[in-house]
């Protein structure tokens, strides 16, 4: 047996033929991917991958580009990336607008974006708006880095972010795999842009995401890839929303408009609130449910349009004053904020 510095051309694990329950493992070291890697490839099976829980050392005169999904953006007011900028050079780029209808006031998004990242004091150089998938808006993107003065750049962000779509898009990396699995990059990839060097780093963990909870092959249909549409609904008290069996929610008190965007994959079902706890078990209505869930209860208030974030699958947009519930696995991530996103009532 042996072990050698050769790396996976998909995730960048260091290749080993020693213990098949580690990353980078391959029968035969002459192979360019990782066992995980080709069962990704050829069957869209998803072992699990290493998860890194730290940043990696920058370089001081290096730039920092933290992507971020339009999905995650609740992530960056509250996590401690936020103050990378105390001590680099941090640039934001919000990936996926894509995926927002195009109703989305994307000037209007940006300045609300500006005022929470204020709020939170999360610090910044700047915040780019665009999407991996856009041609123009990766030329903007190359544009944008060629006139700068660093020589050397960092992708970081939350798993699913898109890096590394960036990355091949940049550098014209054709192996880097680019898919919806979360910690699939398993070590720095690098490239060149016209000098400048790129780095592709490994996702950072977030608790109570879908991939805690389901195989590859369940959750990577649950995440949005294509543009939202809205699916709007009027509720009254008593009245309830299954996001299919990941989430309810219920009108204890007064009523509102709400208006839902997701992975066409979810289905919405219209029901009353006695009925939530019974439905969310029913394998004919639900297509994927929890083994437990638990009631949280808030207070929206008057005149005020709240966006509720559920982990990285959607987010609904409700407008106060009214008294919800939601009912959801104990440990999905949810956050409930004031709305960053303007879109058009039907």
């Amino acid at each position: 047996m042996q072990k050698n510095s050769k790396t996976c051309l998909g995730c960048g694990a260091v290749l080993q033929n020693i213990d098949i329950e580690k990353e980078g493992y391959v029968k035969s070291l002459d192979q360019p991917f990782c066992m995980h890697c080709f069962k990704l490839m050829h069957y869209g099976k998803g072992d699990i991958h290493f998860h890194p829980d730290k940043l990696p050392t920058f370089k001081k005169d290096a730039l920092i580009v933290l992507v971020s999904s339009v999905l995650y953006l609740d992530t960056i007011l509250t996590s401690e990336v936020k103050r990378l900028a105390e001590d680099y050079h941090v640039v934001h780029l919000i990936n996926q607008i894509d995926l927002l209808p195009d109703s989305t006031h994307r000037n209007y998004l940006l300045g609300k974006i500006q005022k929470q990242f204020n709020r939170f004091r999360v610090a910044y150089d700047e915040i780019i708006l665009m999407s991996a998938l856009n041609k123009f808006d990766i030329e903007n993107l190359k544009n944008y880095l060629l006139d700068s003065k660093y020589k050397e750049v960092y992708f970081i962000g939350l798993q699913n972010s898109g890096k590394t779509t960036i990355f091949k898009a940049l550098t014209g990396n054709k192996e880097a795999l680019a898919l919806k699995k979360a910690a699939l990059t398993q070590t720095i990839l690098s490239g060149e842009l016209e000098g400048i060097k790129i780095y592709d780093t490994p996702g950072l963990y977030q608790e109570g995401y879908l991939h805690e909870f389901f195989p590859y092959e369940v959750y990577k249909d649950l995440l949005p890839s294509n543009q939202f549409k809205p699916k709007n609904g009027k509720l009254e008290k008593g009245d309830a929303i299954l996001i299919d069996g990941l989430a309810a929610v219920s009108i204890l008190k007064g009523s509102t408009t709400s208006v839902f965007y997701g992975s066409e994959s979810i289905k919405l079902h219209p029901t009353k609130a006695e009925k939530v706890a019974d439905l969310l078990q029913n394998k004919q209505v639900v297509n994927v449910n929890f083994d437990e869930y638990k009631s949280s209860e808030f207070a929206l208030k008057e005149d005020v349009k709240y966006q509720i974030t559920f982990a990285d699958f959607g987010f609904m947009i409700l407008t106060g004053p009214v008294t919800i519930k939601i009912d959801t696995h104990p440990n999905l991530h949810i956050t409930v904020i004031e709305a960053s996103i303007r879109w058009l009532m039907k």
